[in-house]
């Protein structure tokens, strides 16, 4: 992918940077060293967003230099601070795409799934190249929103959120850019010993057979390397990445939730609904007989639409419980327990079988089963039912209040 470079405001910026996902969380600088010495990349920066960590690579051939800053690595970071706009709601967004005017009059592309760039999902082009990128990722399905210049508010995008990229560059009180040296690309270090192992190498062929024959070699020999870290990156991914070792267990999730439930009533407004998802709460009024001022008294922060009938209110769900990575049961010892301890309080455990990817891009077996869940409380507290879901793979991911009654939805996780 190019490079392209560019200035915003006395900052110089790289689009098109190579996008690896990192491991190790104690050894981040360590891991994206030793991965750019594999690809054959020597300029790096290491973003961290939403628990996650990358490292964007580009090399010095290509007229990159340790004088540029990633505008990918900006852009995204305000992204996870701020949020963005979808389903009526300011809330975090781990799947965005983004298409923005440069000052230079090119475009620059972002696409980001589960707080991650995808590989080449970092470019800079013509205003043509950047759209026929967007509108064929689009086509993919599953983005939080659409992120870009207002020119494409009228292209039927889905939770659209106009920005233009000085919006999302941290600024001074003074109005010029507030530049974060993390931004800033970084000299990757040859290791000695690799390479005085491959001048040596490369002195032997010449040696024995010319120059050619040494450069044959060393490519064959990068070559080599890049094919080993492809294949430890899909191991390495394999592991790492089990959903449910990301997600709260149920009764942290639960009790969390119960918490936050404190306005039923609120200046006399009637809750319709309340709830929470995705590290969100949320509640939704409707204005019966008070008035907007009887609200406000109680719930200052509360969004209230146009005609004064309708409230709503969101903000983070703190689950001070962590997730674990448990390991994970057969289906018979974790989803037959359920339904008949569900059964046994006079409940139905609705199921539903749920698509998993592969074991590796080459489409292996999957490595677990996914079953989704909604059980209707009817009465049952519902920190009860958490209880009875507290086991290994069960995850809580919706849960609603409505009418006096509970639904919990959710994924149960199994071999």
């Amino acid at each position: 992918m190019a490079l392209h470079i560019l200035q915003i405001d006395k900052t110089r910026f790289v689009c098109g940077l190579f996008w690896q996902s990192l491991s190790r969380p104690r050894e981040l600088n360590k891991e994206a060293k030793e991965l750019g010495r594999k690809i054959g990349s020597d300029l790096m920066v290491v973003r961290r967003d939403q628990s996650t960590a990358q490292a964007g690579y580009a090399q010095s051939s290509e007229s990159a230099g340790r004088t540029l800053h990633s505008l990918g690595a900006a852009v995204s970071k305000t992204v996870a601070l701020e949020g963005a706009y979808y389903d009526g709601l300011l809330q975090p967004v781990h799947n965005w795409l983004a298409a923005l005017a440069l000052p230079d009059g090119q475009w620059a592309y972002f696409a980001v799934r589960d707080a991650n760039f995808l590989p080449n999902g970092d470019f800079a082009g013509s205003k043509e190249e950047v759209l026929d990128r967007l509108y064929g990722d689009y086509a993919l399905g599953g983005w939080n929103v659409v992120i870009g210049d207002e020119s494409l508010a009228g292209q039927g995008f889905h939770n659209f959120n106009a920005r233009r990229i000085e919006s999302l560059l941290p600024q001074r009180k003074d109005g010029g850019l507030r530049v974060h040296r993390w931004w800033r690309l970084r000299q990757i270090a040859p290791q000695r010993v690799q390479l005085w192992r491959l001048a040596a190498g490369v002195a032997l062929c010449v040696g024995v057979g010319g120059g050619v024959l040494g450069w044959q070699h060393w490519q064959a020999q990068r070559r080599a390397a890049e094919l080993a870290l492809q294949a430890q990156r899909e191991a390495e991914q394999a592991t790492v990445q089990k959903p449910w070792a990301t997600q709260p267990m149920p009764a942290a999730t639960v009790q969390a939730c119960a918490n936050r439930l404190e306005h039923l009533t609120p200046g006399g407004w009637q809750l319709d609904e309340y709830v929470c998802q995705g590290g969100q709460f949320s509640y939704a009024w409707s204005r019966s007989a008070a008035t907007v001022a009887t609200l406000r008294e109680e719930v200052p922060q509360a969004v209230i639409d146009a005609g004064g009938e309708k409230a709503q209110w969101s903000g983070a769900l703190a689950v001070a419980v962590q997730a674990q990575g448990e390991e994970l049961l057969v289906e018979r010892q974790v989803v037959e327990p359920l339904l008949a301890q569900m059964q046994g309080l006079g409940l139905q455990l609705r199921l539903n079988k749920r698509s998993v990817p592969p074991a590796s891009p080459q489409g292996g077996a999957p490595a677990w089963q996914a079953y989704g869940f909604q059980l209707d409380a009817k009465g049952v507290a519902p920190q009860q039912l958490a209880a009875v879901l507290q086991r290994p793979g069960v995850r809580v991911e919706k849960i609603s209040y409505r009418g006096m009654a509970w639904l919990l939805e959710g994924v149960i996780y199994a071999k």
